[in-house]
């Protein structure tokens, strides 16, 4: 085994303070030859379904080495490290939902074993699982560590499952999808795609209700929508348009979507208008 020279790290640490460099450091140290890369830092606290979701999207684009994702402040449930793709992978997290969508992704595991870490005792007193656990499995894993001195194997068919949420079509054939991301662009990212969509035509309408705030009940809202081409961007007004993964974001031609009140998870039941 002659290790990895990339690490592309995800995680909920932030970068307003000394964390996400800590991590680095660890990583670093132990492998001095390998890259890192930051994919993400800025996913909200204990999201592990973004984390999901973002990794599960990233990783058939990411360099062959060891992803390194952190999300949650404590180990509640056990760290592992998951060998992919005939061992030109690992990936090196807590089974909590975040890695099993990209082991999907890229094919299902070869090898997963449950890190062991010494001198810690019970895994949920430790206090920094990315710095304390992770980073030094990382390092080891790109200097060349077999994966199999990490810990102890596990059927990686018992990894949790990533709660990634799947568009519902109703009884009445109207589709209920989820928001999974309004961008920095202002396009409202849903987990629905094109076929799913098919049968309803080429005009929506679409129901949501935005969340309710301090100074603001909840309301319920209506707006029609076109389902724009295959390929189209330039719509000129409301659409459903290709993203870049394969599903559809809610989207304006040289504006923005999001004055419309969208927030992650939120609901958007979908019709015909007629």
């Amino acid at each position: 085994m002659t290790g990895f020279d990339t690490i592309t790290c995800l995680s909920d640490l932030g970068t307003a303070d000394e964390s996400v460099g800590v991590v680095h450091s660890i990583v670093r140290q132990a492998a001095p030859h390998a890259a890192v890369i930051d994919l993400c830092h800025e996913i909200d606290p204990g999201d592990t379904r973004t984390a999901a979701l973002m990794l599960a999207r990233s990783v058939p684009h990411l360099a062959p080495g060891v992803v390194l994702a952190s999300v949650g402040r404590r180990l509640d449930r056990p760290a592992i490290a998951v060998s992919v793709g005939d061992g030109q992978s690992m990936l090196v997290g807590p089974d909590n939902g975040m890695l099993a969508a990209a082991v999907a992704t890229v094919g299902g595991a070869d090898i997963a074993v449950c890190i062991e870490v010494a001198d810690c005792g019970d895994p949920q007193s430790v206090l920094h699982p990315a710095r304390d656990v992770l980073a030094p499995a990382a390092g080891l894993l790109a200097a060349g560590a077999p994966i199999e001195a990490l810990g102890a194997p596990i059927d990686p068919s018992l990894l949790l499952p990533s709660l990634v949420a799947v568009p519902r079509v109703e009884d009445d054939g109207s589709v209920t999808a989820e928001v999974l991301s309004v961008t920095r662009w202002g396009t409202v990212q849903l987990n629905v795609d094109r076929e799913t969509l098919a049968a309803l035509g080429d005009l929506l309408v679409m129901e949501w209700t935005a969340g309710a705030s301090a100074s603001q009940p909840a309301a319920a809202n209506s707006q029609s929508v076109r389902l724009a081409p295959a390929g189209s961007t330039d719509t000129g007004s409301l659409a459903l348009c290709d993203d870049p993964f394969g599903l559809l974001e809610l989207t304006i031609a040289g504006g923005s979507a999001a004055h419309l009140g969208f927030a992650v998870g939120t609901e958007v039941r979908l019709r015909p208008t007629a």
